[in-house]
């Protein structure tokens, strides 16, 4: 639990949501996608999207996203902050893929009507036993007897973005995705003149000082941080006890319990729902199951 007076990790999935997936700072969030994908492609303006994919089927899952956008090419954006090793990121990234594929095709129309999708993952430990820290995957032929290794389709892409590997030590105004690593990793360092020359970033930081002095904020962030270790703790041990656990239910009776225990304390719905990943009609009804 977080107690102190200091700026709260904007590399926590909670945090990072409230300060870029928001209407207020696009801007922000425009720089730091361009600062990713050095201008494949360009981006000058995206529209934010409900991060909610509701589930198909009844024992299909529901899929929360940190952040979903559409860019002006129509580009669909997921970013995404992984602070816990679960093991299965890659595969994590193709099911948002496929979920966010179904939702934007229309029915009767042609494949050829799919948008381009790009996934960011940014880890916070390291992912890979690779050494760089930055690594995109996308749809590949493999080499045979008779050709070579080539892309098949650059559809859809997945970046993966270790923070612990990249070295801040590096970090230059002439290379703006150190800047924004730099902000993600260590903001009560940062440079002076990153934040006077990068309008962004000091627009970042600001919402970042005031989230963080913000009660109400601090406390749901600690509420989202404990149903977190909640749920790790709970795994654990009836993964110790050899019990299978049943995914989609534990993590909707952990949103349920935390989202509950908000609600006890007062927060308002709209902080509530963006900590929980619970729809605003969810959290109704369990304020009314609750009196």
């Amino acid at each position: 639990m977080d107690t102190g007076s200091g700026l709260l990790k904007p590399s926590s999935d909670f945090v990072f949501a409230n300060l870029f997936g928001v209407e207020k700072h696009k801007r922000a969030l425009v720089c730091l996608l361009n600062a990713i994908l050095k201008g494949k492609p360009p981006i000058k303006s995206i529209t934010l999207k409900n991060p909610q994919h509701k589930k198909q089927r009844k024992d299909g899952k529901t899929t929360t996203l940190d952040i979903e956008a559409t860019t002006d090419d129509k580009t669909v954006l997921d970013i995404e902050i992984q602070c816990e090793r679960d093991g299965n990121l890659v595969n994590r990234a193709i099911f948002h893929q496929s979920r966010v594929t179904k939702d934007e095709l229309d029915a009767g129309q042609s494949y050829d009507s799919c948008p381009n999708i790009i996934s960011i993952w940014l880890t916070d430990y390291h992912e890979t036993q690779r050494h760089h820290h930055t690594h995109e995957a996308v749809y590949m032929f493999k080499a045979n007897p008779l050709d070579g290794i080539e892309i098949a389709s650059e559809k859809t892409r997945i970046f993966i973005i270790e923070l612990p590997k990249i070295d801040l030590r590096k970090a230059s105004l002439n290379d703006m995705f150190s800047v924004w690593m730099y902000f993600l990793k260590n903001p009560e360092l940062i440079p002076e003149e990153f934040i006077t020359k990068v309008p962004e970033v000091h627009e970042a930081l600001e919402e970042l000082k005031l989230l963080s002095a913000n009660k109400e904020f601090r406390a749901a962030y600690n509420a989202h941080l404990k149903a977190q270790n909640d749920r790790i703790s709970r795994e654990a041990n009836a993964e110790a006890r050899g019990i299978a656990i049943g995914e989609e239910r534990g993590e909707l009776k952990g949103k349920k319990e935390m989202a509950l225990g908000l609600l006890q304390a007062g927060v308002d719905a709209n902080i509530i729902a963006q900590t929980s990943g619970l729809s605003i009609e969810e959290i109704e009804k369990l304020k009314a199951e609750s009196k």
